[in-house]
């Protein structure tokens, strides 16, 4: 449990430096692919993704998406420090309202063993990956991007949430997992690229924090409702109003931020 909390901890940080090393890569000139800033974001994001792994072996699927919610505040400090963007009380108050409500969401739930049922689960994966595959088409605007990199990144997780529950005690003997795993790899697998797709879309015409949020947002409430209708994940008993207000804070507090980031980005497109 310990090393589950350790690696967790240290996903956070890496993801919340990632998020703002994408941000400056997306909006430099010149090609994305040769932004020495995008690419140290994006390897910082393989290694938080790796270290939660390790946490999603023990740890609820929520708590660990809700824990990585909190990597939203780094980028808003480091652009508080460098002078990239000045930080209102209000906005303040939206990134810790974001924070709060996926927190207290993830403390209203509990763990489920996490496996795979029937074709349910893989089902609800082919699903995200299609709507994030079909959502290239549409223009990246902080919200389209946002949520588009939210439900890819959630295929992400729970793809990932699955295969960690079902790896064997030599989890190196790969060849020992039925085909349902390894379809759900390569979902997973299809899943983190589409969300880094859609997140530097994103990043390439808005601020970082609004969509970011909008992403964190989605990549924790989606993987909250499989979690609860396909993983066995349940409310824990007389936590079923704090479960909906933490949701709907989250919402609000990430709604405001959308707002506050085209305030931001007006005056550069006019």
């Amino acid at each position: 449990m310990i090393l589950a909390v350790v690696a967790l901890a240290g996903a956070v940080l890496c993801y919340g430096v990632a998020g703002d090393r994408l941000s400056v890569g997306a909006q430099a000139a010149g090609p994305t692919l040769r932004s020495r800033a995008w690419w140290t974001g994006t390897g910082l994001q393989a290694g938080a993704f790796l270290l939660a792994l390790v946490a999603r072996r023990e740890l609820p699927l929520l708590v660990v998406q809700s824990a990585i919610v909190a990597a939203l505040a780094v980028p808003a400090v480091l652009q508080r420090l460098t002078g990239t963007r000045r930080w209102g009380r209000g906005e303040v108050l939206a990134v810790v309202g974001t924070i709060a409500g996926l927190a207290l969401l993830s403390a209203a739930t509990l763990t489920g063993p996490a496996v795979v049922r029937g074709g349910a689960v893989l089902g609800w994966l082919a699903a995200g990956l299609l709507v994030a595959v079909v959502g290239v088409l549409l223009p990246p605007s902080t919200w389209v991007a946002g949520t588009l990199a939210g439900i890819a990144f959630s295929v992400g997780a729970v793809g990932a949430r699955v295969l960690v529950s079902e790896l064997p005690t030599r989890w190196w003997q790969v060849w020992e997992l039925p085909a349902s795993s390894w379809l759900a790899g390569a979902l997973t697998a299809g899943g983190l690229l589409l969300g880094q797709l859609h997140l530097t879309r994103g990043l390439t015409g808005a601020p970082a924090v609004p969509v970011l949020a909008i992403m964190y947002v989605v990549s924790t409430i989606a993987p909250a409702a499989v979690g609860h209708w396909l993983l066995a994940e349940g409310v824990r008993p007389g936590w079923g109003i704090p479960a909906v207000a933490g949701c709907a804070l989250a919402l609000v507090a990430a709604v405001r931020l959308l707002g506050t980031g085209r305030e931001q980005a007006a005056p550069a497109s006019g």
